[in-house]
């Protein structure tokens, strides 16, 4: 169903136009012009069809190159290259537009069969050119555009128009090759910095979904969070970013294939700006990233508008999910510039919501699930889950039961009773994601602890045995090992450190504290010791306090506020 809602700019684009329609004639046509023009032709002011400015300069030039020219001087297709040195071309169009941010570079280089390049450590390797592209028949170009501002679908009429320009024959350009791929694309949308923070907050979208979605070890991983500018001035949200390989991307859109980086960023010099500039506001961003998978997107019009389809839904499930309303135009939460007009426009792009809470706590629940089903970890289990949130490399099965001297029998039907939370295919072994990783790691820490403050209690129990104090004395010192209290007396008073307390709110928190503090109270006064000088001492403790927005949103209590409690009289806090 068609909406109106903000009109995201597309920014990079990159593709490989291959051409095979008239030879290397479009290679061997720059390389003409260059030498005629003395290294370069330049025309200025030129008026381009599919460029929106007033003018645009057009500038064509050549650089080096590694390529080699073909054995015999010729190609195998029979085209005469009679060159020592091979050289490649670029055809630069920038608009005249007051920035210049308009733009593209279209990279010229020639394509035969067999073709050879020198490599940087000066052996020569042989260039992958599709069969059906060049061949025994037939020789080719490949031209990499590389542009910004442009839209996507205009890059190869922008060709033909800056070919005219430069009086090379457009026949040449007339009909890319079925191998053409896109190699990058990026849309934005340019938000006001006074409502771009829940975008890039910790608890935010950005962070959520490379926290939350991404497996603990396996593919490619990246968070990037950096609140300095260039200068080492701050600047909350200078340059966030997410990167989700397609597996995960399906997680949340299950209709979308492409792996993407997810970007809040501002320019470099924002800060030296008013808010009246729109350079002084951050972008949100969703770029294709070609490199994390196999697959190849071909230049066609359907392509383009899976693209823009999958990069818009994106955008728009980041926003909503940061609450930014979808609507562009006067009191929007969105900055025009150069661009991006921030106006809304028709769109049959989906709005999907992002569920981060519910993947959470599916995450949450299967870890909890098989902690309660199982009384915890079983010996095999510990030392797997231990295995996995210590060590960071490749861990295959093999690897757990040699360095844990465990039978691989026992691991492998560990491993079976825990793939809810762990994936295990080829020999390797990860956590579903860097959440259910701390989970996992905080329950063999917790169990950790436990054991050792219960070893410690026992210890204390036997030594005061041994010193042959009294029952009531023992159960003070196991009082304090069982909470962790860290415990000292001076002459006159106690000092007492009751460690970290999670609580649902500081309230919660308190009523804990009275709770141990009392306890503590009524064991003291047992061993028939002052009470005045337990009930003046001091007290501190380190509450985790759930989140107000976590509270909200359902979650688990990792996403809690560190607030320091403390107090020189027991009773202000007991009364």
């Amino acid at each position: 169903m068609s909406r109106r809602i903000i009109a995201p700019m597309t920014h990079e684009f990159a593709v490989n136009l291959n051409f095979n329609c008239a030879g290397l004639n479009p290679w061997i046509a720059a390389d003409h012009l260059v030498k005629r023009g003395g290294g370069s032709v330049l025309v200025e002011g030129v008026d381009l069809d599919h460029l929106e400015a007033d003018s645009a300069d057009v500038k064509l030039y050549a650089q080096d190159s590694a390529l080699q020219p073909p054995e015999g001087g010729k190609t195998l297709a029979g085209t005469a290259v009679d060159h020592e040195k091979i050289r490649e071309f670029r055809i630069r169009i920038t608009a005249n537009d007051g920035l210049g941010e308009r733009k593209v570079n279209y990279h010229i280089r020639p394509r035969w069969a067999n073709l050879e390049a020198e490599n940087n450590y000066g052996s020569t390797v042989e260039i992958s050119v599709p069969d059906d592209l060049a061949n025994e028949h037939t020789d080719a170009v490949n031209v990499r555009a590389n542009g910004s501002n442009i839209p996507m679908g205009d890059y190869h009429d922008l060709l033909l128009d800056a070919a005219d320009a430069l009086d090379i024959n457009t026949d040449y350009f007339a009909d890319y090759h079925p191998s053409s791929n896109i190699q990058d694309a990026a849309r934005y949308v340019r938000v006001h910095t006074d409502a771009a923070g829940p975008i890039h907050a910790r608890a935010g979208p950005i962070v959520q979904l490379a926290h939350v979605l991404e497996n603990d070890r396996s593919g490619y991983r990246k968070l990037v969070q950096n609140d300095d500018d260039d200068a080492g001035r701050n600047e909350p949200g200078f340059y966030h970013t997410a990167t989700l390989g397609p597996e995960r991307v399906k997680e949340v859109w299950p209709n979308h294939n492409l792996p993407v980086e997810i970007k809040h960023y501002y320019k470099g010099d924002a800060l030296d700006r008013t808010k009246s500039d729109p350079l002084r506001h951050p972008k949100l961003e969703v770029a294709y990233q070609v490199s994390r998978w196999d697959e190849t997107l071909h230049y066609d019009e359907e392509t383009i508008e899976q693209i823009e389809r999958e990069l818009d839904e994106k955008l728009f499930s980041v926003l909503a999910e940061a609450g930014l309303d979808l609507r562009g135009g006067d009191g929007s939460p969105y900055v025009a510039d150069h661009y991006f007009d921030a106006e809304n426009d028709n769109t049959d792009a989906s709005v999907v919501s992002l569920n981060l809470t519910e993947i959470k706590h599916e995450q949450y629940d299967v870890v909890v699930r098989h902690l309660a089903k199982n009384d915890g970890l079983s010996p095999v289990e510990g030392d797997i889950a231990e295995y996995l949130v210590t060590d960071g490399g490749t861990v295959s099965p093999s690897d757990i039961a040699d360095d844990n001297d465990r039978n691989i029998d026992s691991v492998y039907r560990a491993l079976d009773r825990m793939d809810d939370f762990i994936e295990h295919e080829y020999g390797r072994v990860n956590l579903k994601s860097t959440y259910v990783a701390e989970l996992v790691h905080n329950a063999v820490d917790s169990a950790r602890k436990s054991v050792k403050r219960a070893t410690a209690a026992t210890a204390e129990a036997l030594e005061a045995a041994e010193r042959d104090l009294d029952e009531r004395t023992s159960a003070f010192l196991a009082w304090r090992e069982s909470h962790d209290v860290n415990f000292s007396e001076k002459d006159d008073s106690v000092k007492i450190n009751l460690g970290e307390i999670d609580a649902d709110s500081r309230r919660e928190a308190k009523r804990r504290v009275k709770e141990l503090l009392r306890e503590g109270f009524e064991l003291w006064k047992d061993m028939n010791r002052d009470p005045v000088k337990f009930r003046i001492g001091e007290w501190t403790a380190q509450a985790h306090v759930l989140t107000q927005e976590s509270k909200l949103r359902s979650v688990d209590t990792h996403e809690t506020q560190r607030v320091g409690l403390g107090g020189k009289n027991w009773q202000e806090i007991t009364s």
